[in-house]
């Protein structure tokens, strides 16, 4: 690799000297701030940028509309791999460039940024290790999508598992990748310094970071909650759309976003509606006048929710004679549903109509709050 880029900025010197001796206008040198440069050392950068850029375009135009359309469904993981991609050759394309140009490692820019030790960290070390690192975890969450749509949704259609699976596996690419990124760059010993600022901010600074980091990796791998889920934590309802290192976001139905660190989950009462499965039983609570026979309401009750479409008839319906209540017999209409968990106030609200409309059909009497007020009678006997 590095006599090949040597090759390359060998043939670059030659073209220039070329270029200067057979063309005289664009040979002559001119100085700006203390540099002195010819027209052709400038103009050769841009052309040759201008290249890149156009075998970016075609590159990225093939992926998008002849490869990555064979194997993959998303639209969008497939334009952002092949953006990605492009981008990714006009990032070592400016490299080369400034490379030819004299901004290199032994160029005055690439200062060291700690004093001790035999190698110490350089400027441009740490550029490239930052600039690999984000390339890293990009491309490891744009395998992650891949991975859960396309191999995983093959063997499983559990949604929450999937995504657990492919953020732990997304975890340890980065983990793998990052430390190979790092040991293959720099010198261990030279991130001496930089380490102990690291463990110093993580002990003031970095605390919830940290705390929400470790507690999402507790959520990964006990799964009490994942992707899919309806739960309820504070006074948050909504279902589990996205569970990442930091955060998790909740959707309710309203369709708001609510982001809540992952540390929330870990040291606060959370109620999960499908933990251990879709099926929910919901209380319909219904009174009718006491004048009422109690058989006759069970039986209108259990034909309205038999017949409903969305309630469940294994487990089936029940209703319960729950008390004699001030001014009514009170029921209670135990109905199961899988399609309802995240919508409970709609179930309810459509049985209260189909209610209504039978106990109207049947004459049955709804009651309000009465009170009986007695008056007496009698003389007033005042007091001396």
């Amino acid at each position: 690799m590095q006599n090949d880029l040597e090759e390359v900025l060998s043939s670059y010197e030659q073209l220039i000297t070329s270029i200067n001796d057979n063309i005289p206008f664009i040979s002559e040198p001119i100085s700006f701030l203390g540099i002195e440069f010819t027209i052709a050392e400038v103009v050769l950068p841009v052309v040759f940028l201008i290249l890149i850029n156009l075998l970016g375009n075609l590159v990225r135009s093939i992926l998008i509309n002849k490869v990555l359309g064979k194997y993959i469904e998303d639209r969008k993981t497939i334009l952002s791999i092949g953006n990605t991609t492009k981008y990714i050759i006009l990032f070592f394309g400016l490299l080369m460039a400034l490379t030819a140009i004299g901004i290199d490692k032994d160029s005055s820019l690439n200062f060291a940024l700690s004093k001790t030790g035999e190698n110490p960290l350089m400027f441009f070390e740490l550029l490239r290790v930052i600039f690999l690192l984000i390339l890293l975890i990009f491309l490891s969450g744009k395998l992650k999508i891949i991975f859960v749509k396309q191999i995983m949704s093959r063997y499983s259609d559990d949604l929450g598992v999937n995504q657990s699976i492919g953020t732990i596996f997304q975890y340890t690419a980065v983990l793998i990748g990052g430390l190979i990124i790092i040991q293959s760059t720099i010198e261990l010993g030279s991130l001496n310094v930089l380490a102990g600022a690291l463990g110093v901010g993580i002990g003031f600074g970095l605390q919830n970071i940290a705390n929400n980091f470790i507690s999402g990796l507790i959520i990964l791998f006990e799964r009490p909650i994942k992707v899919g889920d309806r739960i309820e934590v504070g006074q948050v309802t909504g279902d589990i759309v996205r569970i990442s290192s930091r955060a998790t976001t909740v959707s309710t139905n309203d369709n708001i976003s609510i982001i809540i660190p992952n540390a929330e989950f870990i040291s606060k009462p959370v109620i999960n509606w499908s933990h251990s499965g879709r099926n929910i039983r919901f209380h319909v609570p219904v009174g009718v006048a006491y004048k009422e026979d109690p058989a006759h309401i069970k039986s209108i009750l259990l034909d309205i929710a038999t017949k409903h479409p969305d309630v469940l008839q294994t487990p089936g319906p029940d209703v319960l004679f729950s008390e004699y209540g001030d001014n009514s017999l009170n029921f209670d209409l135990l109905v199961w549903t899988s399609t309802y968990i995240n919508k409970p106030t709609v179930l309810k609200s459509q049985l209260y109509y189909l209610i209504f409309e039978k106990f109207k059909e049947h004459n049955v009497e709804i009651p309000f709050p009465q009170r009986d007020i007695h008056i007496k009678s009698g003389s007033v006997v005042s007091q001396k």
